[in-house]
């Protein structure tokens, strides 16, 4: 059985346990629950369990983002067919090189990828600790294939409508949040980040 409805369903409960904090095309963004601050310091742990990592919490200096992702796979019941890790680099380092052991899920270029709900939707990120990150698919994988970690951002696709994407992710101004990205043919084409791939997700 498909885990897309459970994993939209997971994203989604997370998303309203956090408040909904959003984060629209137009007009301001609304965030409710902050990392730092009760119950959802707490919630940040829920994930780092995920990942093998029960003594961190929201309060760790460490992103969460894909520890959120691997919570949401693990509570859909993926099983072994994800490969949970705390970066998305990990994860996305090991579906690429295991095709065989993850033969579910595939990296796919962004430019010409149509998106669906349950994929993730994958972005380079900058930041003070962060080597220069690769602005393309190409790009993206061949840094995979070489071992050559970068900083990077995924969310969950909970939403695709015309001209528009909506995804919920973790680590999001420090809470879980819902953000909208412009679409074109339901591809992503929104110039606010460099899209490095989508992970077609077939769970």
């Amino acid at each position: 059985m498909p885990i897309q409805p459970a994993l939209l369903s997971t994203a989604s409960d997370e998303w309203k346990r956090w408040g909904f904090s959003t984060v629209p095309v137009h007009g301001h963004k609304s965030i409710g629950g902050r990392e730092s601050e009760p119950p959802y310091v707490q919630f940040v742990n829920d994930y780092w369990v995920a990942v093998g990592e029960p003594a961190r919490n929201g309060k760790s200096p460490y992103p969460w983002s894909a520890a959120f992702v691997s919570f949401c796979f693990k509570t859909a019941a993926a099983g072994a067919g994800f490969p949970y890790n705390e970066a998305h680099w990990g994860y996305c380092e090991a579906i690429l090189a295991n095709p065989k052991t993850y033969p579910k899920l595939k990296l796919m270029d962004p430019a010409s990828c149509v998106l669906s709900p349950g994929d993730l939707l994958w972005a380079a990120r900058g930041g003070a600790d962060c080597p220069t990150a690769p602005t393309s698919f190409d790009g993206a994988t061949e840094a995979l294939k070489k071992g050559r970690w970068f900083c990077s951002h995924a969310d969950i696709v909970v939403e695709v409508r015309s001209g528009e994407v909506d995804v919920i992710g973790g680590n999001v101004s420090d809470s879980v949040t819902r953000s909208t990205y412009k679409t074109m043919g339901d591809k992503i084409r929104d110039p606010r980040h460099a899209w490095l791939a989508v992970v077609r997700n077939g769970l």
